[in-house]
């Protein structure tokens, strides 16, 4: 094994550290991984992982147009061997001095540019030798420089041409929307500069980051194999991400305009690299590194830009029309509706579609048996020149419905998809055969509560749902209701059921009893299996400690997380959602690494977590309670005036303070908190129409002065 170098030594003797040499190891060899590893899932070369050694190649990217550091703490470029372009033989050569030990941040990058010379030897073109400590990050093979310089031994040579593969090499369509990473074939090609012809534009969104607008987007081939953009390189990056080679810190040459959805590109090179988006698998990505990399669209085919159904599920007995918003740059001639039944069968018949008003086309797919089949489909739209697009493609990927005769009739099948997707299948429409009995769990009308309403039909998986919108705040918990009409909603990733028509059945019914203890690691990790059959239904946890009394610090949004030990601070998060609860409970009521005995908390996503919405504090066993005693009288403050006291319906709140950032919390006898309420204003009226006869607490906070007043309520 070639021998590893002393890091530390660098910080303080630079010239004897690195004065001596390593040996030089082709790219082909720092890269190459047999066909029984790969196989295996392995896509690193462990032989020479976190050895030091040179590396000779031609250099194929500008530094100082890399993109990805919002930080400016690193910067990378691409070599390609100088005798053979190809498969192993691209790999990527990055200054990050964290990596090494030699501090981070801008100031730390500058300093090991300048001692390795590598903004000035790292030019385009230029054969150079690198010296390095390799690296496996993200699944990317890298040569993480040392302040060694960096020597060309050869300048202005042309770029190698691109290798031409396809995108299959890398990413195959599973048939059911996704995609299956293709590593045996795939990997040889990372860190390489490859070409990919007559592929179309799918999937484009544009985002707000880092001051700019980033465009994601891919590109797919005829057969719905398609393959991600990253926007490594700072010309197709229309954000304000630091580059160390201009003052300014960022690189932006122009802007980068959205590639048109559907249009067909000549080609786009770019180099392999691998990357994860959230909690998804690690995919094969191409990143383009100059504007000449993306060819000239040589067609726009039509554009499929929604369906509807008539019916989402049909009787045996019932005909299902699908109606298309189709466009084109010119004009649509002609489109067909391809429909089979079965997931897996993929030998359709078709029906002629009808241009009916102004872009849209519609066709009727015939009743179709036996019961509970499901009917895929998917739509040949074709221009005025011959131009066409399949849509979402020619396997009908992830477009279906199911033919059943007593409609929907449990939570089960609203919440379960059976492609295994998160969202539901009835996602965005409104069902009005529909049959669905369920216990309310949590209630919206009651300041004890949640202030949402979760339904379940058992304590089995995929059988608790959420409800939203008006008419709601008349249900209780232990109503069993039957809904026979609803919209269903992917609400930020959480199905629910929106607009809904429902009976009370009965009322005072037992909940189902809570999924007790599931995997707390495997569900603040978002394993699928974890989390999405038990959204929206009532989970408990027993004897778990406080590990994080704010894990959005600096910003404070009242959530803290839990785990079963005290070995970390990134536990389940649990959100004070609550109106029992309050927004300061986190640092007022919970003591950090203290323990509770017990949690209750219906599972929900939001903002990139999953976590537990306890219902009310009776969810939660072991946080102190504040005390406030009730026959404390007010203290004396001319900034403070509270009328009228006693009260009836509402009390009013004068304040004559500078500080205009006010938190009112009123409190019962026991010191429950039962109400919050913020303002700006020197004015505020505290309704409390809803309140019960009794004495209670109000507590006024500018942030500097804290005030408590008895204050009684006649009925």
């Amino acid at each position: 094994m070639i021998k590893k170098l002393i890091v530390a030594v660098a910080l303080f003797f630079p010239a004897m550290a690195f004065s001596q040499t390593y040996p030089l190891i082709s790219i082909h060899d720092l890269q190459y991984v047999d066909d029984q590893n790969l196989s295996n899932g392995l896509d690193s070369a462990l032989a020479y992982i976190g050895d030091t050694v040179q590396v000779e190649g031609v250099v194929i990217f500008d530094p100082c147009a890399y993109g990805q550091s919002t930080t400016g703490s690193r910067v990378a470029t691409f070599l390609s061997d100088v005798n053979s372009a190809g498969a192993w033989n691209g790999i990527q050569i990055i200054a990050d001095p964290a990596v090494i030990g030699a501090g981070s941040g801008p100031a730390a990058l500058l300093q090991l540019s300048n001692s390795s010379l590598f903004q000035d030897n790292c030019v385009l073109g230029n054969t150079v030798k690198v010296t390095g400590i390799l690296s496996s990050f993200s699944n990317n093979t890298q040569l993480n420089i040392l302040p060694v310089v960096i020597t060309p031994t050869s300048f202005s040579n042309p770029i190698p041409s691109a290798v031409i593969v396809p995108i299959d090499s890398f990413e195959v369509s599973d048939g059911q929307g996704g995609q299956t990473i293709q590593i045996t074939s795939g990997e040889k090609y990372e860190g390489v500069y490859v070409e990919m012809q007559n592929v179309r534009v799918v999937d484009v969104s544009v985002i707000s980051a880092n001051g700019g607008t980033r465009i994601n987007w891919s590109i797919q081939d005829n057969f719905g194999n398609k393959i991600k953009i990253r926007d490594m390189s700072g010309w197709i990056r229309n954000d304000t991400s630091d580059n160390f080679c201009t003052s300014s810190g960022s690189f932006t040459p122009a802007a980068f305009d959205t590639p048109v959805v559907n249009s067909v590109l000549a080609f786009v090179k770019g180099v392999i690299i691998e990357f994860k988006t959230g909690n998804g698998p690690y995919e094969y990505f191409l990143a383009p590194l100059t504007m000449a990399d993306i060819g000239q669209t040589t067609y726009a085919a039509p554009t499929v830009g929604s369906t509807t159904l008539s019916n989402p599920i049909p009787s045996t007995t019932q005909t299902q029309t699908v109606t298309a918003l189709i466009t084109d740059d010119q004009s649509v001639a002609s489109s067909v509706l391809y429909y089979t039944n079965g997931l897996t069968n993929n030998t359709f018949s078709s029906v002629p579609m009808t241009n009916t008003t102004g872009n849209y086309w519609q066709a009727t797919i015939p009743a179709i048996g036996p019961d509970s089949t499901y009917v895929k489909y998917w739509i040949k739209a074709t221009d005025n020149q011959g131009y066409y697009t399949n849509y979402p493609d020619s396997l009908g990927t992830n477009k279906f419905y199911l033919v059943k005769n007593s409609g929907v009739t449990s939570i089960q099948q609203l919440q379960w998809h059976p492609l295994g997707y998160s969202g539901s299948p009835y996602a965005n429409q409104t069902i009005s055969n529909m049959n669905v009995q369920g216990i309310v769990m949590s209630e919206s009308g009651s300041l004890y509560d949640l202030g949402s309403v979760f339904i379940q039909s058992s304590n089995l998986p995929w059988n608790g749902i959420s409800l939203i919108g008006t008419g709601l705040t008349t249900l209780h918990r232990g109503d069993n209701i039957k809904i026979t009409k609803a919209f269903v909603k992917e609400n930020f990733n959480v199905t629910s059921l929106d607009s809904v028509v429902f009976t009370v059945l009965t009322t005072g019914n037992s909940l189902p009893s809570a999924i007790a203890n599931l995997n707390i690691d495997s569900v603040k990790a978002g394993k699928f299996n974890f989390t999405e059959p038990y959204e929206s239904m009532l989970l408990k946890y027993d004897s778990v400690f406080v590990v994080n009394l704010n894990p959005d610090a600096p910003s404070n949004f009242g959530e803290w997380s839990i785990y079963k030990n005290t070995s970390t601070t990134n536990g389940l998060r649990c959100d004070d959602y609550s109106n029992d609860i309050g927004f300061s409970f986190n640092t007022d009521s919970l003591q950090l690494n203290g323990q509770l005995e017990y949690i209750y908390g219906e599972l929900t996503y939001a903002f990139g977590n999953w976590k537990l919405l306890p219902r009310n504090r009776d969810d939660i066993a072991g946080f102190h309670v504040i005390t406030i005693g009730i026959d404390e009288t007010q203290i004396d403050n001319t900034d403070w005036q509270l009328f009228p006291n006693p009260m009836t319906d509402e009390i009013n709140i004068l304040y004559s303070g500078i500080n205009k950032n006010l938190l009112i919390e009123l409190f019962d006898a026991t010191g429950r908190k039962i109400l919050e309420q913020k303002s700006t204003s020197g004015s505020t009226i505290l309704k409390v129409q809803s309140l019960s006869a009794g004495t209670y607490v109000i507590r006024l906070t500018d942030g500097t002065n804290t005030i408590h007043s008895k204050v009684v309520k006649l009925k």
